[in-house]
């Protein structure tokens, strides 16, 4: 199991208002699925031209970060693609890579962040100036690729995804900035099948983890919880796992989980150590088609 507490949620209480909440507070921390781009890429086209995907699914994710209570999230999914070039999305969450070469990688990506709205917790609920963020930054990394000839120590067509991605409020929102180091290893299992997992750390501004994770005396007065300061700190660090069948020519079954552990500040925050959980789970899945 990905995390030990009952899910508390219900399909009556999946308001649109809380699948918006809760998306975006769980995509910013799960990173672009390396599955969906294999699957999405199966159709054979070559380099010199096109391939174009879109998919959808759902998702178990907490109802903010660092929440004890659990809801069903959508889980949208378009990619263009041309050789190496490509852009995504996943759902609130969109990157790209402007440089066809095989290793490098480096373009614009940007991100839709919820506030504190509409969650179970009544304390957290009762918070206020959580407002949503839209976030603009950049990523880039190097993969490695191995090709499993004779004498190598990794297997056929695997690869290695070193990555950092920057993030920055650019709507007056938390007004602060998030930086992601990832490293993903990714291997076909079999013709159709593709198996990842990986790791991240995310540090984040004094801005951001005040916005979401300090709470004031008015604050504290109103919601009951405790006087809390946070400062500039890591915020989590987290294991990704993915898989993926293609089937159909076209069509490809995405599975995606995660475990994340909230640390520093964020863990010690009264909205994580008193009201919510430092584990944190995420399971999701998409149907996705390639043309």
């Amino acid at each position: 199991m990905l995390w030990t507490k009952t899910l508390p949620f219900h399909a009556s209480d999946v308001t649109p208002r809380r699948l918006r909440t809760v998306l975006a507070a769980m995509l910013i921390a799960w990173p672009v699925p390396q599955a969906l781009a294999q699957t999405s890429d199966s159709s054979g086209s070559g380099a010199d031209s096109w391939n174009f995907s879109v998919g959808a699914g759902a998702g178990v994710a907490p109802d903010y970060e660092g929440s004890e209570d659990y809801d069903v999230v959508p889980l949208p999914f378009a990619r263009a693609q041309k050789g190496e070039v490509f852009g995504q999305l996943f759902g609130t969450h969109i990157t790209s890579n402007l440089i066809n070469h095989p290793n490098w990688r480096i373009g614009p990506s940007a991100n839709f962040r919820q506030g504190y709205n509409d969650v179970d917790d009544n304390r957290v609920d009762n918070l206020t100036d959580r407002g949503s963020s839209y976030e603009l930054g950049l990523k880039g990394g190097y993969v490695f690729r191995f090709d499993g000839g004779e004498g190598g120590f990794m297997p056929s067509d695997s690869s290695i995804d070193l990555a950092v991605e920057f993030l920055h409020d650019v709507s007056s929102g938390h007004e602060g900035w998030v930086l992601t180091p990832s490293a993903t290893f990714a291997t076909p299992l079999s013709d159709s099948w593709n198996f990842e997992s990986g790791v991240e750390v995310e540090y984040a501004s004094g801005n951001y983890m005040s916005h979401y994770f300090s709470i004031n005396s008015r604050e504290a007065a109103n919601s009951g919880l405790d006087n809390y300061d946070a400062d500039a700190d890591f915020k989590h660090v987290a294991l990704n796992l993915g898989l993926s069948y293609a089937f159909l020519d076209n069509w490809g079954l995405n599975l995606v989980a995660q475990w994340k552990l909230m640390v520093g500040d964020a863990e010690d925050s009264p909205v994580v150590d008193d009201q919510g959980e430092e584990h944190q789970g995420f399971f999701g899945a998409v149907v996705s088609y390639t043309w």
